[in-house]
């Protein structure tokens, strides 16, 4: 019995593997021509196109999606889609459209990919030295809490005059790199053409990046000095909270939703042959890059009221006992 159950589902999982259905994958350059006789990959299997630059292939109905890759890449290299993974249209009817270039400059191509380039400005620096500062005022925090003898108040003012400009400079630093990654986004609503503008973006991003991971990587050092030298749970905490707003109402929704929510749509516009359908989707871009930083700018409104307030309750040089 149970070897003719194994059998029949055999026979069913073979039939399910056998329904297929036929697709057409269109090859072509970014300016609309197709590329004849040309081998590519799809799946993993090497195939033609023809004359029209144009591959048929039947894939089994529960694939969704296509990778496409080049036999050469230093011949042709893909541009669209992302990472070379297409989407497999409902209606098999429709061509799946597949842009590629010759390996060279390409001002577009260079001009998204700026959002990925180390930046190597004045606000990394400042980042580095931070970082530095960081470091030894934590180890400074070690050895104060490791000695036997009693704290007096005078290591507790010298660990306030360090850290107090340590922790504004970090505060305010990334605030200001959150208003300027924001800025050069807001930039791009009417400059989606214009190489010189993702560029600018793409450093804004990286040093925004950058300060985000000093303040997330020094969080617990700065939430204990705070405890250690202001003598302050309460002040400790309001930090914390400070940090959690940035992350959970900032970083996470709008800056790190960019990556998501708009960088394919990038590549997408600037890849459109047809220039009525290019006209629509950059509309669309400017209008949701337009939604997406005002809701952003009344979140560092927010941010920037909440770090200005507790910098003057840092500054207080009091210790709070609790």
């Amino acid at each position: 019995m149970s070897r003719y159950l194994t059998f029949l589902l055999s026979i069913l999982l073979v039939q399910a593997s056998a329904q297929t259905t036929n697709y057409k994958f269109r090859i072509r350059y970014s300016n609309y021509s197709a590329l004849a006789s040309s081998p590519f990959l799809i799946n993993g299997q090497q195939l033609t196109t023809d004359p029209q630059g144009i591959i048929s292939l039947s894939i089994p109905n529960q694939i969704t999606f296509a990778n496409i890759g080049s036999v050469n890449p230093k011949v042709y290299t893909i541009d669209y889609p992302m990472e070379g993974r297409a989407n497999l249209p409902k209606n098999n009817s429709e061509f799946v459209d597949i842009y590629v270039s010759k390996p060279g400059p390409d001002p577009v191509k260079l001009a998204v990919r700026e959002i990925a380039r180390v930046s190597a400005s004045s606000d990394a620096r400042l980042v580095k030295k931070l970082q530095e500062e960081s470091r030894r005022g934590y180890d400074s925090i070690v050895r104060l809490l490791s000695t036997k003898e009693k704290i007096d108040d005078k290591a507790l003012s010298k660990g306030r005059m360090e850290f107090l400009p340590l922790i504004s400079s970090a505060l305010n630093q990334y605030l200001n790199e959150a208003r300027d990654a924001n800025d050069a986004f807001l930039a791009l609503k009417n400059s989606l053409d214009n190489t010189g503008a993702f560029k600018q973006f793409g450093d804004a991003i990286y040093s925004y990046n950058d300060i985000f991971e000093l303040m997330n990587g020094n969080k617990s050092t700065y939430e204990q000095a705070i405890n250690t030298y202001w003598n302050s749970k309460e002040l400790s905490l309001k930090f914390s909270n400070l940090l959690d707003f940035s992350i959970e109402e900032i970083h996470k929704p709008y800056l790190l939703e960019i990556n998501y929510a708009f960088i394919d749509r990038f590549y997408q516009y600037s890849e459109e042959p047809n220039k009525s359908r290019k006209r629509e989707l950059g509309k669309a871009l400017a209008d949701d890059i337009a939604s997406h930083s005002a809701s952003l700018s009344r979140r560092l409104n927010i941010l920037g009221e909440r770090v200005a307030s507790f910098n003057t309750l840092l500054n207080n040089n009091v210790a709070v006992q609790n």
